[in-house]
C-alpha cells in the first residue's frame, strides 16, 4: 500500500497539500491553500532544457563549463522546489509522517491547468536526505484536479502486447529524429516470449483503429500503445509559454499528435480524437516518446497531449518532458516493461526506469561517454491505477542476449549496427509504397549492413508472414550466373515446398511469383553492381546479357505491381537500366550516429578515450564524412596517436587520395582511399606487398588456404613458404589497423573496396602466375574437402565450403575459361555437394551450362549458342569434368 501526498495547484496560484495515508478512504487537508512561489525563473528553465537536450552535442570549451555548471545547480534547484512545497509548517509535517511510516510514498501533482503540470517537479530534493526525492523510494505522478476517479483498466492477456506507432512525417528533417523503437526492440530481445512488440504499418489513425479492433476481436488485445513520434500545438504561430495557464475545457491551444497520411506526409490528429480511438479499444496505457521541445514550437505540448488523453479515459500516460537520447529512452522503456511484467503498477515501473537512468547515466557525446542527469525527463500522467498483475513473474530473471545461433546467418550483423534512423523511416515508407527499392552508395558506406538491419527489424516487428521469408541473395562474383533462376532458387528454398526441387524452370518461377503475390516476404539483392554496372574485372562471373537483364527487370516490375512482398537492392551505382524503381542514396552517418559508432569502435582502446576529448577529434569525424569503413580504419589509431596528429596525417593523405577504382569522386570515396592509405602506412612494405594476395579472394580470406597456396611450386616469390600461422599473423596485423575484420578460425572479412585499392598501389607480382598457382591450390582444396565429406566429416566440410564458396566459385570460372580441367573438376566436385545440400539447383545447372559450352565440340559457330555438341574424348580430364556436371541415366545430357 502507498501513502500519497496530493499537491493541488489551483488556477489562482494557490497550492493545497492533502495527505492520504494507505488504508484511508479519503485524503485530508494537511496544509491549507497558500501561494506557490515557483523558485525557477524562465532563464533557469531554459538552462535546464539546454542541458538535457543540447549540452552533449558539443561539450567543449565554454559549453562544457556551462553544462557542468547547470549540473551543479540541479540539487540547488531541487532543494528550492522542495522548500516551496514541503519546506515548513503542516506540509512538511505531512511529508515527514509519510516518510517515517517507511512504506512507499507517492507525490501526486494535481491541477486544472497544464502550466503547473509541465514544471520539472522530479528535481525536488529534500536537503536532509542524500538523494533527490524521486530517486529515494518516492514516486511522482501528475493528474487532473477536475477529473473523477475511474476503475482500473483491465485487459486480460497471457502476454504483454505493445503496438508501436513510429511516425516521422517529415522524414530526415523531423526534429529530434531518433527512433526509440529500434533500440527498444534489441533491449527487449531476452523477453521476446513475454512481450509482443508490433509496429503499426502504415502509421495512420485509421490503421490504428483497425489494428486495435482486430486484436481485440481475436482475443489478443494490446495493453499499451507506444507513440514514437511527436506532438505539436494546433496552428501554433509563435512559441507557446510553457507555464501559462491552460485549462482542459477546450480553452487555449489544442494538443495534436503527428500521424502520417497513407501516402506519406503529416496528418495532425487532435489528441482527444486519438484518445477516443484508444478508449474504444480499451487501451489502458499510452507511451509518448519524442514530443517536440521548446526549441521548436514551444514547450508544454507533452502536458497538453497527455492531459487530453486522460480526459478521454486513458488510465495512464508515460511521456518525456524533453527530447532524450534514443539509447537512454530505450533503456528506460525496457525497464518499464520488465517491471510491468513483474506485476508492478505503472507508477512503480516508471520509478524503477528512472532509477535505472540515474545509475547508468553515461550518454554518447563527441568526447565519449559523459554523465547526464536525464532521469528527470520521464513523466507519468495518471487518471487511475493501472497495471497487469496477472502477468506477475513473467520474464523475471537475469536478462540474457538472444543466442547468436538463433539468428539467420545471412542476416547476422557484423558488430553492433549503429544509427541510420532517418534511412530506416525512409525505407519503411518506400518499401510500403513502391515495393522495389534500390540503396546505392560508394563502397564501405554500410549498404549491406543497413539492408540486413532493416530486414531484421522488418521481420521482428510483424511485417513478414514468417521469419524464414526474409531472403538475402548475393550477386557477389563467384556464382555461376547472376540471372533470374538463381533468385528463384534462393526464394524457393524458403517456401517449405517439398515439390519445388522437382519442378521445371517455368514451374519454379511461377511458384515463386505466386508466393510473392500472396505472402509478405522481403528479398535482399546484395552487391547488385557486379551483375552488370560494375562487372568483376577478372571475369569470374559473366555480366548479365540483354535477355537476362530483361528477365530481371520484368520480374521486379511484377513484384512492384501486384505483390505483397518487397525487394531491397544494394548497389554502388544507381542501376539506371532497372527503370522506374525507388532509389535511395546511402550517405555517411549523421554526426550523432558517427559519435555513437566511435564509442563502439573505441571501447577496446582505453588511451583513445582521453584523446577524443578535443575539438580535433570532432574535426576528424567531420573530415571522415560519417563513412563507416573510414571511421573503422582511422579511429583505431587513436590508441597510439593524438587526434591532432591523426587529423594532420589524414589531411595529407586526402590531398593525394584517388577514389577506389570504379567509384565516383566525392568526399566519402576520397576519405576511404585516404583512410586505407593511412592504415596501410602502419604496415611494413613487405606486409603491404603480401596483402595484394587478397585480390584472389572473394569476401573472406582464409589463412589455411593461403598456407596451401604458399606450398604450390608456381606460387610467386612474395607469397612462398609461409605457414598458416604466419599468414594469420599478417591478416591479424591488417585487422589491427582496421583493414580486415576477424571472423575467427583464421578467416578474415575483406572490405569490398580494399583489393582494388591494394592493386592500384602497385604489385610486382605477375597476375597470370598468381592465378595459375591459386587455381591449383583451389583444386587441391576441393579434393581435400570432398575427402573430408566422404570420410564422415560432412558438417565440417559444408562449413568450410560455405565460407570459401565465392572464392572457390570464382576460381572455378577461371579454371574453366583457361582449360585447367583437372583443377576445375576437383573444385566442382566439392561445390556440387554444397549446391545439392543447399538446394541451389539453378546454380548447379548454370555451372553445368558453362562447362558444356567450354568442353563440348560445336560443329559451327552459328549454332554455338543453342546446339548440343560432342562430349570430350574418353579418358581426358575434360571428360571427367563433363560427366560430373552433366549427370543423367544415359550419361549424356543434363536435365532441364
Amino acid at each position: 500500500m502507498t501513502d500519497r501526498l496530493l499537491v493541488e495547484c489551483g488556477a489562482d496560484g494557490l497550492v493545497t497539500v492533502r495527505e492520504w495515508p494507505s488504508g484511508e478512504l479519503y485524503p485530508t487537508v494537511a496544509a491549507p491553500a497558500a501561494p506557490l512561489r515557483w523558485p525557477l525563473d524562465k532563464h533557469d528553465l531554459e538552462e535546464l532544457r539546454w542541458y538535457l537536450e543540447q549540452y552533449l552535442s558539443s561539450p567543449f570549451g565554454v559549453y562544457g563549463e556551462r553544462g557542468s555548471a547547470v549540473e551543479a545547480r540541479l540539487p540547488v534547484w531541487g532543494a528550492r522546489i522542495f522548500k516551496a512545497v514541503f519546506g515548513s509548517g503542516p506540509a512538511r509535517d505531512a511529508y515527514l509522517r509519510a516518510r517515517e511510516r517507511g512504506g512507499p510514498t507517492e507525490v501526486v501533482i494535481l491541477s486544472a491547468t497544464t502550466g503547473p503540470l509541465g514544471l520539472p517537479w522530479e528535481l525536488m530534493t529534500d536537503p536532509a536526505r542524500p538523494r533527490p526525492v524521486a530517486l529515494d523510494r518516492v514516486t511522482f505522478s501528475r493528474g487532473l484536479l477536475t477529473a473523477q476517479p475511474t476503475e482500473v483498466a483491465r485487459v486480460s492477456a497471457s502476454r504483454l502486447r505493445v503496438l508501436t506507432v513510429v511516425s516521422r512525417p517529415d522524414g530526415p528533417q523531423d526534429i529530434g529524429y531518433r527512433m526509440i523503437a529500434r533500440p527498444l526492440l534489441r533491449r527487449l530481445a531476452p523477453l521476446r516470449e513475454e512481450v509482443d512488440l508490433v509496429v503499426l504499418r502504415p502509421p495512420t489513425l485509421d490503421r490504428l483503429a483497425e489494428v486495435l479492433a482486430e486484436a481485440r476481436a481475436a482475443g489478443e488485445p494490446f495493453q499499451i500503445v507506444h507513440f514514437d513520434g511527436h506532438g505539436v500545438f494546433e496552428h501554433a504561430q509563435r512559441p507557446v509559454d510553457r507555464f501559462a495557464p491552460r485549462s482542459f475545457d477546450g480553452q487555449g491551444p489544442q494538443g495534436m499528435l503527428a500521424f502520417e497520411h497513407p501516402t506519406g506526409g503529416q496528418d495532425l490528429v487532435p489528441a482527444e480524437r486519438a484518445a477516443g480511438v484508444l478508449a474504444q479499444a480499451q487501451v489502458p496505457i499510452v507511451v509518448l516518446n519524442a514530443c517536440r521541445s521548446s526549441a521548436a514550437v514551444g514547450a508544454g505540448v507533452e502536458a497538453v497531449v497527455a492531459t487530453q488523453l486522460l480526459q478521454e479515459g486513458t488510465a495512464a500516460v508515460v511521456t518525456m518532458a524533453y527530447s532524450m537520447d534514443a539509447g537512454a529512452a530505450a533503456e528506460f522503456m525496457a525497464t518499464f516493461y520488465e517491471r510491468l511484467l513483474a506485476g508492478d503498477r505503472v507508477t512503480e515501473a516508471v520509478a524503477e526506469g528512472r532509477r535505472r537512468l540515474a545509475t547508468g547515466d553515461q550518454r554518447p557525446s563527441p568526447k565519449g561517454q559523459l554523465p547526464l542527469a536525464d532521469w528527470t525527463v520521464p513523466v507519468l500522467y495518471a487518471r487511475s491505477e493501472a497495471g497487469f498483475p496477472w502477468l506477475r513473474g513473467a520474464g523475471l530473471g537475469p536478462a540474457a542476449p538472444v543466442p547468436e545461433e538463433q539468428e539467420d546467418p545471412d542476416l547476422a550483423a557484423e558488430g553492433e549496427f549503429v544509427g541510420r534512423d532517418a534511412l530506416f523511416h525512409t525505407l519503411e515508407s518506400a518499401v510500403r509504397l513502391h515495393r522495389v527499392v534500390l540503396l546505392h552508395g560508394p563502397a564501405g558506406t554500410g549498404k549491406t549492413e543497413l539492408a540486413k538491419a532493416f530486414a531484421r527489424w522488418y521481420r521482428d516487428t510483424g511485417a513478414i508472414d514468417a521469419p524464414e521469408l526474409v531472403v538475402r541473395h548475393s550477386f557477389h562474383p563467384g556464382v555461376a550466373t547472376f540471372g533470374l533462376d538463381g533468385v528463384v532458387d534462393a526464394v524457393g528454398q524458403r517456401l517449405g515446398d517439398e515439390d519445388f526441387p522437382h519442378l521445371d524452370r517455368a514451374a519454379r518461377r511461377a511458384r515463386v511469383e505466386h508466393a510473392l503475390c500472396t505472402r509478405r516476404m522481403l528479398l535482399i539483392w546484395d552487391d547488385f553492381e557486379a551483375a552488370y554496372a560494375m562487372p568483376d574485372p577478372t571475369g569470374a562471373t559473366p555480366p548479365l546479357s540483354e535477355t537476362e537483364r530483361t528477365e530481371l527487370r520484368a520480374f521486379l516490375a511484377r513484384v512492384a505491381a501486384g505483390g505483397r512482398s518487397a525487394v531491397l537492392v544494394t548497389s554502388r551505382t544507381e542501376e539506371q537500366w532497372l527503370g522506374a524503381v525507388r532509389r535511395i542514396a546511402v550517405p555517411g552517418l549523421e554526426p550523432e550516429e558517427a559519435h555513437e559508432y566511435a564509442d563502439q569502435l573505441l571501447g577496446r582502446y582505453p588511451q583513445a578515450r582521453r584523446r577524443r576529448e578535443t575539438r580535433s577529434f570532432a574535426e576528424l569525424l567531420r573530415r571522415l564524412d560519417g563513412h563507416p569503413l573510414s571511421l573503422r580504419l582511422v579511429l583505431s589509431h587513436l590508441e597510439s596517436t593524438d587526434a591532432r596528429d591523426l587529423l594532420d596525417a589524414l589531411l595529407d593523405a586526402l590531398r593525394g587520395a584517388a577514389p577506389p577504382p570504379g567509384s565516383a569522386v566525392d568526399s566519402r570515396t576520397a576519405s576511404l582511399s585516404a583512410s586505407i592509405a593511412y592504415s596501410l602506412g602502419h604496415l611494413s612494405d613487405a606486409d603491404q606487398q603480401a596483402l595484394t594476395v587478397l585480390g584472389l579472394f572473394r569476401g573472406v580470406a582464409d589463412s589455411n588456404l593461403l598456407a596451401a597456396y604458399s606450398r604450390v611450386p608456381r606460387c610467386p616469390e612474395p607469397f612462398r613458404w609461409r605457414s598458416a600461422q604466419e599468414w594469420d599473423g599478417l591478416l591479424a596485423r591488417a585487422a589491427r589497423v582496421g583493414l580486415l575484420t576477424s571472423l575467427g578460425a583464421g578467416r578474415y572479412r575483406i572490405p569490398a573496396a580494399l583489393p582494388a585499392l591494394l592493386q592500384a598501389n602497385g604489385s610486382a607480382v605477375d597476375s597470370c602466375a598468381v592465378d595459375r598457382a591459386f587455381l591449383e591450390t583451389c583444386g587441391m582444396f576441393g579434393a581435400w574437402v570432398t575427402q573430408k565429406a566422404e570420410g564422415g566429416e560432412a558438417e565440417r566440410a559444408l562449413a568450410l565450403l560455405h565460407h570459401n564458396r565465392l572464392t572457390l566459385g570464382a576460381a572455378l570460372g577461371h579454371a574453366i575459361a583457361r582449360g585447367f580441367w583437372e583443377d576445375a573438376r576437383f573444385m566442382a566436385q566439392a561445390l556440387h555437394r554444397y549446391w545439392e545440400l543447399r538446394g541451389l539447383f539453378a546454380e548447379r545447372q548454370a555451372w553445368a551450362d558453362r562447362v558444356r559450352l567450354a568442353v563440348e565440340t560445336i560443329e559451327t559457330a552459328e549454332t554455338a549458342e543453342t546446339a548440343d555438341g560432342e562430349p570430350p574424348a574418353e579418358g581426358t580430364a575434360a571428360r571427367a569434368l563433363w560427366l560430373l556436371m552433366t549427370p543423367s541415366p544415359a550419361g549424356g545430357r543434363p536435365r532441364t
